[in-house]
């Protein structure tokens, strides 16, 4: 598998982006692209989480 580096700022970028993509699910009147908007934003969620923990990870790895 391929490991790919987000730093917190991308992380940050990435959550307000997910925000958005959920505001505008629920604006969405046609169902079919409610549905997927809301699929996209779920997918965004998950992988910003998996990428904020990992950067915790790494956080408490360096020395003080």
């Amino acid at each position: 598998m391929a490991k790919i580096e987000i730093s917190p700022i991308e992380v940050l970028a990435l959550k307000k982006l997910a925000l958005i993509s959920s505001a505008l699910a629920t604006t969405l009147k046609d169902p079919t692209a409610r549905r997927e908007q809301t699929t996209l934003t779920r997918v965004l969620v998950d992988v910003v989480g998996r990428a904020d923990l990992a950067n915790r990870i790494e956080q408490s790895k360096e020395p003080v």
